[in-house]
């Protein structure tokens, strides 16, 4: 397996966060109330224009129902 890139796994972790908001028909403003986060934030780190901190990656995974573990394994990183 390659080695991946710190650029490379937080745009997955990313777009895989995306995804599940989606999936769920989750609102930026759904999520950012349930992560407690501003709707900006939400929307800033999906245009990855904002990277987030671990804290708030696991958050937005908490909202989510979604482990980060399985976040990573998902994308085999």
């Amino acid at each position: 397996m390659r080695e991946h890139t710190e650029a490379e796994i937080v745009s997955k972790v990313i777009d895989a966060i995306a995804e599940k908001r989606k999936e769920l028909g989750l609102s930026h403003q759904r999520l950012a109330e349930g992560a407690q986060l501003d709707r900006s934030t939400i929307s800033l780190i999906e245009s990855k224009k904002r990277v987030p901190s671990l804290f708030t990656i696991l958050k937005i995974c908490s909202v989510l129902k979604l482990s980060l573990a399985d976040l990573l394994k998902k994308y085999e990183l």
